[in-house]
């Protein structure tokens, strides 16, 4: 069975009981759950083509609010606004961006990113609206000389630079938002 401190190979030890066994699994699988879900992009941060964050509890109107104005200071185009069940879906049109100079080299023609909002409703409210939680998603697609169409890409670190300021208008704007 278990032998303390020895090992089917040299320079290794096994936990002497069955009970460390359990608890050194659970630690390796603790880490490695948190080493995934960074990798994969979890709620937060950014994944090798997609950038999102936890926007948190917002009502749908103070969103609604939000996004109006989002999309008059910037410009942006609202393609989809979608209700399913407890589903709630913004999809604004892509936009055609310059090419920075790492995609350049690798052979990228042309690029281009869209945002993306999706909400789970958590609780109705009287008027309806319903809490959502909110996730804000950036998605990033190009062209290249050998895959001429539109494709799932690494996003460049400027990218999520360029639609922070969006992000962040949006996020203190549905914060500060009246309808709560």
């Amino acid at each position: 069975m278990w032998s303390a401190g020895t090992s089917a190979m040299p320079g290794r030890t096994t936990p002497s009981h069955p009970r460390n066994v359990l608890a050194w699994v659970a630690a390796v699988t603790v880490y490695g759950g948190f080493g995934a879900g960074c990798a994969s992009g979890g709620v937060q941060g950014y994944t090798e083509t997609l950038w999102r964050e936890d926007m948190g509890r917002i009502t749908q109107g103070t969103m609604d609010d939000g996004l109006d104005k989002m999309i008059r200071k910037y410009a942006l185009q609202l393609n989809r606004r979608e209700v399913r069940g407890r589903d709630l879906y913004y999809e604004f049109a892509w936009q055609p961006r310059d090419l920075f100079a790492e995609e350049e080299t690798t052979g990228i023609t042309k690029a281009r990113n869209r945002i993306v909002i999706r909400g789970r409703m958590l609780e109705a409210s009287f008027d309806g609206s319903g809490v959502f939680r909110f996730t804000w998603e950036v998605e990033n697609e190009v062209t290249s000389a050998d895959t001429p169409e539109w494709h799932a890409s690494v996003m460049p670190s400027e990218v999520v630079e360029q639609y922070r300021p969006i992000y962040s208008d949006l996020s203190l704007e549905v914060r500060s938002g009246v309808r709560r």
